[in-house]
């Protein structure tokens, strides 16, 4: 029997604006000449904060699969979303990630009212959620080091559809966060 291999991903995520993108990146150079690190970075138009992975499939999500993932999210009231990472470093399988910060907590929040509404991956183990965005992908690894921090707002989540190793990330739905007040729960920074 042959295996199937997964060429589609759904996820929701956290996607930043265009001036906190033009941030990350100069971040990113500036990590990249502190540290040697080389790899191939993510494009600029894919940075995100991965909230929820829905799964991997053989073939593109029906759209009333995505719609139907799309209102189930709907449930999740929630304001919007104080970003801010504090620190990069290498994590396994060759990310370079920028995480840390005060908003840890609330995007642990955030991932977990999504968890409790949506359907639950497949059978694979999920390692325990740790609010991060990749930077590149290297075999270099880099220990943790404090960055100036990355701030943003986050006013929506999406739902993305990426072809896998394909570099096209889709953005499928979106899900306003609640205007007004700020979910950002003091006193955790990891």
């Amino acid at each position: 029997m042959t295996a199937v291999v997964a060429t589609d991903r759904l996820f929701f995520a956290l996607v930043p604006d265009e001036k906190t993108v033009e941030a990350i990146c100069g971040t990113r150079r500036q990590l990249r000449e502190a540290t040697g690190i080389s790899g191939t970075e993510v494009l600029s138009e894919h940075l995100h904060v991965t909230l929820w992975h829905v799964g991997d499939t053989a073939e593109p999500p029906p759209a009333e699969a995505i719609d139907a993932l799309v209102e189930r999210a709907r449930q999740v009231d929630l304001p919007a979303v104080r970003v801010s990472f504090t620190r990069a470093k290498s994590l396994g399988k060759g990310a370079f990630v920028l995480y840390g910060g005060k908003s840890v907590a609330a995007l642990k929040t955030l991932s977990t009212r999504l968890r409790d509404v949506l359907p639950k991956p497949g059978a694979q183990k999920r390692e325990p959620f740790m609010p991060h965005m990749t930077l590149l992908r290297s075999q270099t690894l880099v220990p943790p080091r404090e960055v100036d921090p990355v701030t943003w707002t986050a006013r929506e989540i999406v739902l993305v559809h990426s072809l896998l190793g394909k570099t096209t990330h889709r953005h499928v739905g979106r899900l306003p966060l609640r205007p007004g007040a700020q979910l950002w729960l003091p006193g955790f920074d990891f």
